[in-house]
């Protein structure tokens, strides 16, 4: 090999190994890339996480909350409450949600009286079509409209009656005993 070849054998090495190293930047490049994508994703979940929590949105560090995902006998929705095999029960709506509510929870956990007692979520999302600021009493669903607190008496298909203040809530139920 003359020296014109060995110089040209040269130059085009030294040009592959700068095409492979190009590559290997590339390669690079796309890997950083990759990596700061996963940290924005991974911060906007740590983020919504925690701000789910600070809210109270999610309260994960309740012994509530592990058994509230089953379902519950005593929970009934406003479109199924006419469907209980009971000929005679009442039917406590209150907003679970609402901190100022527990006196109702704390009556209804101490209710033991003959007929059967359902509690109705006015919070839950299948209720809300059914709440209004004043409470009309209706069997028909279409015209029905609760506001929280009530408690419904319910024979068959019909409302009997129903007691909207704290008072006459709590007499009604003490009298069932």
């Amino acid at each position: 090999m003359n020296k014109k070849q060995m110089l040209k054998e040269q130059k085009r090495m030294k040009k592959e190994r700068q095409e492979a190293s190009q590559l290997f930047k590339d390669d690079k490049e796309v890997y950083n890339v990759f990596k700061i994508a996963l940290g924005v994703v991974v911060f906007f979940v740590l983020a919504y996480v925690i701000v789910n929590i600070a809210n109270g949105n999610w309260n994960i560090f309740s012994k509530k909350n592990s058994g509230q995902e089953s379902f519950d006998s005593q929970m009934v929705m406003v479109g199924t409450m006419f469907n209980k095999s009971e000929e005679e029960y009442l039917v406590l709506a209150y907003d679970l949600k609402d901190d100022n509510q527990t006196f109702y929870s704390a009556l209804s956990d101490e209710y033991n009286g003959s007929k059967k007692l359902y509690i109705l979520d006015l919070s839950s999302g299948f209720n809300t079509s059914f709440i209004g600021d004043e409470t009309v009493v209706s069997s028909d669903l279409t015209k029905l409209k609760l506001s929280s607190p009530i408690l419904l008496v319910i024979k068959g298909n019909d409302i009997l009656s129903s007691y909207k203040d704290e008072s006459s809530i709590k007499n009604y139920l003490e009298g069932q005993k």
